[in-house]
């Protein structure tokens, strides 16, 4: 059973994780407007990333202290969460069949498709939300186990 404390921190850090994916894409959208979107995207990141950090480090983990390790650690983290992420997606790709669900205005009697209305990748969804799960999992431990113990060795 998972303690209150624990559920706590969880709820923290998927409040973060949310802001911190508004933030980005929004930078993204925004800045892209005017800059090439690789330029738009990594300044997304860099900005979601900082203010993931500060918000975990504070609100989620209650840490006051000026660490310079903290943030060296917390960004291996990312990396390492970051490759799991890609490799979990693509080794989902792999194992999940390739589908798609669509949505087709259908004339009556005829079973004709008249429209394509809409259609989205199954087996992509998918592997990306296990992907990210994944990532979460690793994230949420590390940052509690690792980067935002209670006290430094």
């Amino acid at each position: 059973m998972i303690s209150s404390k624990t559920y706590i921190a969880l709820t923290k850090f998927g409040i973060v994780g949310g802001l911190s994916f508004l933030i980005d894409i929004s930078l993204y959208y925004v800045l892209s407007q005017f800059l090439p979107t690789s330029v738009a995207k990594s300044l997304g990141i860099l900005v979601a990333t900082y203010v993931n950090y500060q918000l975990n480090k504070h609100w989620t983990w209650g840490q006051k202290d000026s660490n310079k390790g903290r943030l060296a650690k917390y960004l291996l983290l990312y990396l390492a969460s970051g490759l799991t992420n890609v490799a979990t997606n693509e080794i989902l790709l792999h194992l999940i069949p390739d589908a798609e669900l669509a949505t087709n205005l259908i004339a009556p009697n005829t079973n004709k498709i008249i429209k394509h209305i809409f259609s989205v990748k199954v087996d992509k969804i998918a592997a990306v939300l296990g992907a990210t799960i994944m990532g979460m999992v690793i994230n949420f431990l590390g940052q509690k186990l690792w980067v935002f113990t209670e006290k430094e060795n």
